[in-house]
């Protein structure tokens, strides 16, 4: 330092000690330990970008990276002065700190818009490292920091205490910073200051020893010294400097429809997409009335209010745990607003409890801030691409839409089966509300259409949002028929429940037409336990046995319980009038001899159940009393005696909705078995035939002819005592061949019917009477057909014989190869004793 520049700086130091001129003061300093905890050192010694300033120099422009609002001017750039300065405006290196205004008189410079952080004569040599800068962090919260690290003052080249070549200090040395607050507050940090701003350290030869000026100055009548050659900074100062305002003792906000002059009121659910507007009210300092004098920019915020975790703030209403900020505006009180301004929002996502966050100023260091004393929703328009499908009808999926109401033909879906069920919670520009985490509820209403139902099943959905998209792969439907289907949310904005109406909370879909559902399938259960009927009769009581071949029915037929079932077994009780599809014909029906397995069974006589429906899910199968069974009689081997043991197996189907792909039939899960069906007087089988006898008598008295029945005992016919029930017509005897003095209808049959006894019986030719001796032909029509006449009256005319419809009866006579013959004999008139053995009763 020169001589001149010593003479210089001893009589600035006189001059600090004249009293400075009143001046306004936009911004005020605040160095309590509540601002240095709010705003800490911020480190950027290893991030921030390298600023090489030599002895008194200053850096060309450099940009903030954001609009910093300075004493009511918006700068974009400024200057870094390497003894402890910014500039915004100016280009001074000026090392003589003097005291504030710097109205460029007696040496001083001229300088405005400044930032002083340590105005003192500090010399980074050119070392990048020694000064740095950096912006950082998120609109509207970013900051512009400029740190000196460790930056030598100034000493002249002699002495232990200075560099012996570059002019700097070895052991003293400043370490400080200057952080730009996008709000539009500043700070001045300090971590190491040698003489904490005042008196500096003895030993080197500083050109400023008493120390710094610290402060700012906007203009020459805008500014604030804190300090000038005065220890006011030691290690671990902050000073925050804001602008010293007033305003309204508080806010609040609520509809427009809240009655003027009003301090308090309600926010109604609003929709995402959709603008709306609230009013806004600058209340008095006791908050009892609007302050209707106030005017000025206020900023309001709106907030996530879900998380109430943080306490509530007394003065504000707010809690320290409400960071979330959506959106922010800005609303500006003129004169004749009288404390009432309204606000225009619009919020296109959805969420459940937010609030106005109202402050003053503007920008900068709010001094009045208060939320809303009513919080509210912002729910989404609609659920929108609201589908119910499947992939199949029992899979869920997207394939294929279930919207069909028809009672025949189209789309259908198993009751208790899974199926899709979709949509998308949307704002009013259809776009996705992705905050939507709501569980709508579904809503089942009648629809219109023939397989629509006036009652309903159980819908089971789970329907909880993800991102605003609804997607449910495991839908079910307990009933059939087709119903409306509508989702809604009412739940979702329930802050709003004490002010807004169900109608104006409620979220929905459109109605949507389901169906058509159907059984998943049929359960077969006995209803009545059958009995066969033996000899296929009920009023022979000595019956005890069937012939093969015989037809047999049932003296108590089956019946048993259709029933429609979903998924999970329970009956759907709507499967009734045109949704029931069911009919005999899907009903299928299985004998099965277990004894013997030959030759069979004939079930050609057995038609289908039929299927009479409830009108509740439910149906009888039932078989006719008429329908017979019977053992299939071999024509040309006997059968040994036996004892039947016969099943039969019934499962139903419905296959009307099988033409649809994706579709099919339903069926039985398990078919009905009638095991082993008992026979009411015993299951005794025989195979028999009837045997005929020839008869010879007087022409004077009626002459009988006798029969007996055989059956075969596994090495021959024998005598078959055991049959009591056959019963034969006279008509089904023709009578031919007649021989001497016989003629047709000089005798005739009598009784019209007769019935065995023991296996035996006879039918009588009455006497012809005297002179007609001679003989005829007689054989039994024991067939499904008959050949040959019969006389029923003595001198009546011959009509045709009647069929027997009896072939198990039938044997090999004569020779033949087939026990497929008509018994035959000859009755002879005039005789006395047989004359020949008749060669057609072998057997």
């Amino acid at each position: 330092m020169t001589p001149l520049r010593i003479l210089l700086l001893r009589l600035l130091m006189l001059l600090a000690c004249i009293a400075a001129p009143a001046h306004a003061q936009t911004y005020v300093p605040d160095s309590s330990a509540a601002a240095q905890a709010a705003y800490p050192w911020l480190d950027i010694s290893a991030t921030g970008t390298t600023l090489a300033l030599d002895d008194d120099d200053v850096s060309g422009a450099i940009n903030i990276g954001f609009t910093f609002t300075y004493g009511g001017t918006d700068y974009t750039q400024l200057r870094v002065a390497s003894n402890g300065m910014l500039q915004f405006g100016g280009t001074s290196d000026e090392y003589d700190n003097s005291q504030l205004p710097l109205t460029g008189s007696s040496g001083e410079p001229n300088i405005n818009a400044v930032m002083l952080p340590l105005w003192d004569d500090l010399n980074p040599g050119g070392d990048g490292d020694l000064i740095r800068y950096r912006m950082q962090g998120t609109a509207p919260n970013r900051v512009f920091i400029v740190s000196w690290l460790a930056v030598p003052y100034y000493c002249s080249n002699s002495g232990a205490h200075c560099h012996p070549t570059r002019d700097q200090t070895r052991l003293t040395s400043a370490t400080f910073q200057v952080q730009l607050h996008e709000q539009g507050q500043f700070v001045f940090s300090y971590q190491d200051v040698d003489g904490a701003g005042g008196t500096h350290s003895a030993g080197a030869v500083y050109s400023n020893p008493a120390g710094a000026t610290i402060g700012y100055e906007l203009t020459n009548s805008d500014f604030d010294q804190f300090s000038y050659q005065s220890a006011s900074v030691p290690s671990g100062t902050t000073i925050l400097w804001s602008r010293p305002v007033t305003g309204p003792g508080s806010f609040d906000a609520f509809e427009t429809s809240t009655p003027a002059g009003s301090i308090a009121g309600v926010i109604k659910t609003k929709v995402a997409g959709s603008a709306f507007t609230l009013a806004v009210v600058a209340l008095n300092s006791t908050k009892t009335a609007l302050d209707t004098t106030f005017t000025g920019d206020v900023k309001v915020e709106l907030i996530d209010t879900a998380d109430n975790s943080g306490a509530v703030d007394a003065s504000t209403g707010c809690r320290s745990s409400w960071t979330s900020v959506l959106s922010t505006s800005t609303v500006n009180y003129v004169a004749g607003d009288a404390g009432r301004d309204n606000v225009g929002l619009t919020e296109n996502n959805a969420w459940r409890d937010l609030r106005l966050r109202i402050s003053y100023p503007a920008t900068g260091t709010a001094t009045v801030v208060a939320c809303s004393s009513d919080n509210f929703a912002v729910r989404p328009s609609a659920f929108a691409n609201f589908s119910v499908s499947d992939t199949d009808w029992q899979s869920a999926g997207t394939a294929r839409s279930l919207a069909n109401t028809g009672a025949s033909g189209g789309n259908v879906h198993k009751a208790g089966r899974p199926f899709t069920v979709r949509a998308t919670a949307v704002n009013a520009a259809s776009a996705t509300a992705g905050n939507y985490t709501g569980t709508p509820t579904a809503t089942v209403s009648a629809c219109a259409g023939t397989a629509c139902t006036a009652t309903f099943g159980t819908l089971t959905v789970s329907l909880p949002a993800v991102a605003g998209a609804i997607d449910d792969g495991a839908a079910t439907y307990s009933e059939v028929g087709a119903f409306s289907l509508q989702l809604a949310d009412a739940d979702f904005a329930s802050v709003d429940a004490p002010d807004s109406s169900v109608a104006e909370r409620t979220i929905s879909s459109a109605v949507l037409t389901v169906g058509r559902f159907v059984p998943d399938h049929f359960d077969v259960a006995l209803l009545v336990t059958p009995t066969l009927k033996t000899f296929n009769s009920t009023s022979c009581a000595a019956r005890s046995f069937t012939y093969v071949g015989q037809p047999f029915g049932y003296t108590t037929a089956p019946q048993a319980t259709v029933q429609a079932r979903n998924a999970s077994g329970a009956t759907t009780a709507l499967y009734a009038g045109a949704l029931w599809k069911l009919a005999g014909s899907g009903v299928a029906q299985t004998y099965s001899p277990l004894a013997p397995a030959s030759p069979g069974l004939d079930v050609s006589a057995a038609t289908a159940p039929s299927v009479t429906s409830n009108s509740n899910g439910t149906g009888v199968l039932a078989t006719a009393t008429t329908d017979t069974l019977s053992f299939v009689r071999s024509a040309t081997t006997p059968l040994d005696p036996f004892d039947a043991s016969i099943s039969l197996t019934w499962s139903v189907s419905d296959g009307s909705e099988s033409a649809v792909a994706g579709n099919g039939t339903i069926a039985t899960a398990s078919p009905l078995v009638f095991p082993s069906i008992a026979f009411d007087a015993g299951a005794a089988f025989r195979y028999g035939v009837l045997k005929l006898a020839s008869a010879y008598g007087n022409e004077l008295v009626n002459l009988a002819v006798g029969m007996q029945a055989l059956y075969w005992s596994g090495n021959r016919f024998e005598a078959h005592a055991a049959d009591h029930c056959t019963t034969l017509s006279t008509g089904i005897v023709a009578m031919g061949n007649y021989q001497r003095n016989l003629a047709a209808c000089e005798t005739a049959l009598a009784p019209a019917t007769l019935q065995l006894a023991s296996g035996r019986g006879f039918f009588t030719l009455l006497k012809p009477g005297a002179g007609n001796n001679g003989s005829a032909d007689v054989s039994l029509q024991l067939g499904a057909t008959a050949s040959g006449q019969t006389c029923t009256a003595i001198g009546g005319a011959p009509v045709a014989a009647t069929a027997a419809n009896l072939p198990w009866l039938q044997g090999k006579w004569s020779g033949a190869t087939n026990y497929d013959r008509n018994p035959s004999a000859r009755a002879s008139f005039g005789q006395y004793r047989s004359p020949l053995i008749y060669l057609r009763e072998r057997f």
